[in-house]
């Protein structure tokens, strides 16, 4: 544009005087990539973290119901009379639901504290976020 072209300089005097949202300052958007990344490295952690003791606690229930079984069968198979094994088979049965529903009970806990460590740097960061772009806008609204 010229310094003699009337037309341009009206077309610049009409334009609205606009600021980028200070959360687009490259500096910015680096140090905000770099706390995401943490809390995200953060939620990850307590995610695998949490599936590597939900899964050592499936083997070693897999494993002690397995004996579990094992030892039920030979005590049906080796029972003396109708009357013996159907107790023995009885009692294995009620042994084994027990042992499932505590195992479930167990994993549902383990589960539930998996997503509750692995969701609260996320919302801790959202809550930062949130309180910084307040935060920004005051600031916006101040200086307007």
């Amino acid at each position: 544009m010229s310094k003699a072209d009337p037309e341009a300089r009206t077309k610049d005097a009409h334009k609205p005087d606009i600021t980028p949202f200070p959360l687009f300052d490259p500096g910015d958007v680096a140090s905000a990539n770099a706390r995401n990344l943490d809390f995200a490295a953060r939620a990850a952690r307590a995610s695998f973290g949490g599936a590597a003791q939900l899964g050592w606690e499936i083997v070693g229930f897999v494993n002690m119901r397995l004996a579990k079984d094992i030892a039920g069968a030979q005590k049906v198979m080796t029972a003396k009379t109708s009357h013996e094994a159907f107790h023995e088979q009885a009692s294995f049965m009620e042994q084994t639901l027990r042992d499932y529903a505590d195992a479930a009970s167990k994993w549902f806990h383990i589960a539930a504290d998996v997503a509750n460590h692995t969701l609260t740097p996320l919302e801790q960061r959202t809550e930062e976020v949130l309180e910084e772009l307040d935060e920004r806008g005051a600031q916006a609204e101040a200086a307007a």
